[in-house]
């Protein structure tokens, strides 16, 4: 569901039914630098979404994990490190009654 919201304007549609005005969503382009694959993960897992299921894994399912993680983004390795081409959607509208 996390990654659902930013699809097409979903997210303005979600604005919009939980009552604000004007409700517009816009992309922003970027690429996320990591210099190593320890800062790749910890940004992925430690400080992402997944973070809460993350923090219950045991060793060996962090490592299997890690390991399935950086074949994943090995497209994107640039010297030690990764430049990973990325997108954030934010929606922004007026509270309901605002001026």
């Amino acid at each position: 569901m996390f990654f659902q919201l930013g699809t097409g304007e979903v997210q303005a549609r979600f604005f919009e039914q939980a009552g604000f005005a004007g409700a517009r969503s816009e992309r922003i382009q970027t690429v996320l630098l990591y210099e190593s694959e320890e800062h790749a993960c910890a940004a992925a897992f430690a400080g992402g979404p997944v973070a809460m299921a993350y923090s219950r894994f045991d060793d060996k399912t962090r490592d299997e994990a890690h390991a399935e993680y950086i074949e994943s983004i090995s497209p994107f390795r640039h010297k030690d490190g990764f430049e990973i081409p990325g997108e954030f959607v934010v929606t922004m509208g007026a509270r309901a009654g605002s001026a």
